[in-house]
């Protein structure tokens, strides 16, 4: 094929842009923009599809005409008559600020997901909403619907494929949307942006890549947890921190004052003498294996230990021993005589049992009769169990990781800690804490921890405190 650079080469067809499968396309010019480079099988210079509304500015200073169909209009009114308080509005004008770039970090329960219909409503423009998960789809699609009209909202997962001016996928069908119809939206919304955290080694996420190829002007990030030193690629695609509350500056005016308490528990003695042999098994072979000196990084020297259980029996010997001891300390006894002591404590409040494991939902499920709420639960049947217990019909849940993120249980202001899915991991235990926070009048939202004295759970328990300080100075329990 001819070289545009060249010449001598007469150039037959006007000028023309394009979007084609998550490439910004230039055809028919000698020169382009420095950021874009020439396809030879295509014949033109092609850039990222991030760069077209750079390249749409090129181009209309210089005449040159575009193939590319404007993103979907908004027509109609907002349905939503909610008042905005004083930090959304101003959450709003700060990402307006920002060109319409940005994320917005506010805490679980602050109305988050408010601030994106306003700014949805406010570019007036079709919008993608990207959710993390198919529960968090079906919150943003019933929430869009209720404020644009349903005829307006369209899903895209799964065997659901309705493209509409106002459409929610997921993190994991987003590249398939934004690659083929990444022109009809002028606004991506990223709820719980904390899951495009550059990878533990730095890396980019493998998710950057639907962001890299949408061609929207406006993006809007939302997180109550912001992946603070691993946002490069966060600010890179979606642009940097636009506004941000902690948990201090909103407690008292906005969300519920919270006490948290840790209570220590120990094993029994049987289950002291199982607990000891399996930690002896793991840690004679860590030891001798040498992990700690040859890795500094844990990630690392875990990914090399799960690499030798799949070739050395010694290896799958201590990884059954680990299995063993969390199971140990997920069921110890005395920790869930525990639980159903404080839910004695205060009968009259509805609560959260966060477990760490599905066995220990499942215990706890029979031992106190109250519902589990796991992975496989239909997300009708989760909401038509939280509303029991927004209702009183339901005085408790269990759940392992399903309610950690996503949902409002406005009505539940007890919760009790039994374990974590991350071995300490701060998000993680400010997530829950945000289940409890949304504003009931004065009461106060209590989370309980139940730490095993004397086992690793021990550690695990001291990092989760120790977030919670950062977050909020001053507290009413005396427990971290």
């Amino acid at each position: 094929m001819d070289d545009p650079q060249d010449p001598a080469v007469p150039l037959t067809a006007q000028p023309e842009i394009a979007y084609r499968h998550g490439l910004a396309v230039l055809w028919h010019v000698r020169e382009a923009p420095d950021w874009m480079s020439y396809d030879a099988r295509l014949g033109a210079y092609v850039a990222p599809g991030h760069r077209l509304p750079e390249l749409r500015e090129w181009a209309a200073a210089r005449g040159i005409a575009e193939a590319i169909p404007q993103p979907d209009a908004l027509e109609g009114p907002l349905f939503d008559a909610r008042r905005p308080r004083p930090y959304q509005t101003e959450a709003l004008e700060r990402w307006k600020a920002a060109a319409g770039r940005g994320t917005v970090v506010l805490p679980t329960g602050a109305g988050k997901s408010f601030v994106a219909v306003l700014a949805i409503a406010e570019t007036g423009r079709g919008a993608c909403v990207v959710a993390p998960t198919r529960a968090l789809l079906g919150q943003w699609f019933s929430q869009l619907a209720d404020a644009f009209g349903a005829e307006r909202v369209g899903a895209y997962y799964g065997e659901e494929k309705d493209l509409r001016p106002l459409t929610v996928t997921t993190y994991h069908s987003a590249f398939n949307v934004l690659e083929r119809w990444g022109t009809r939206f002028d606004l991506l919304v990223l709820d719980e942006a904390h899951h495009l955290a550059d990878t533990g080694d730095g890396r980019p996420s493998a998710w950057h890549d639907a962001l890299r190829i949408a061609p929207a002007a406006h993006r809007l990030g939302l997180t109550a947890t912001y992946p603070d030193g691993r946002d490069e690629g966060l600010r890179c695609w979606v642009g940097p921190v636009a506004y941000r509350k902690t948990i201090a500056e909103m407690a008292d005016a906005e969300l519920a004052d919270f006490a948290l308490e840790r209570r220590f528990v120990s094993l029994t003695p049987g289950e002291r003498v199982r607990y000891d042999t399996c930690t002896a098994t793991y840690d004679s072979y860590v030891a001798k294996r040498r992990y700690r000196e040859r890795y500094p990084d844990p990630e690392d020297a875990w990914r090399v230990f799960m690499a030798e259980t799949r070739r050395e029996p010694a290896a799958r010997r201590a990884f059954r021993a680990f299995l063993e001891r969390e199971r140990i300390v997920a069921l110890a006894k005395r920790k869930l005589a525990e639980a159903e002591r404080l839910l004695r404590l205060f009968p009259a409040e509805r609560a959260i049992l966060f477990c760490g494991s599905a066995e220990a939902a499942e215990r706890m499920s029979r031992r106190l009769a109250v519902p589990m709420i796991g992975a496989d639960t239909p997300a009708s049947e989760r909401k038509a169990l939280l509303d029991a217990v927004t209702s009183g019909t339901i005085r408790a849940v269990a759940s392992v990781r399903v309610l950690d993120e996503g949902w409002d249980v406005p009505a539940a202001k007890l919760g009790i800690v039994l374990g974590d899915t991350s071995r300490g991991g701060a998000r993680q235990h400010q997530q829950r804490l945000g289940r409890l926070l949304r504003r009931q009048g004065e009461q106060v939202a209590s989370l309980y921890e139940i730490v095993v004295g004397g086992t690793h759970e021990f550690y695990a328990s001291q990092k989760r405190g120790a977030a919670v300080r950062r977050a909020r100075d001053r507290q009413l329990g005396l427990g971290f």
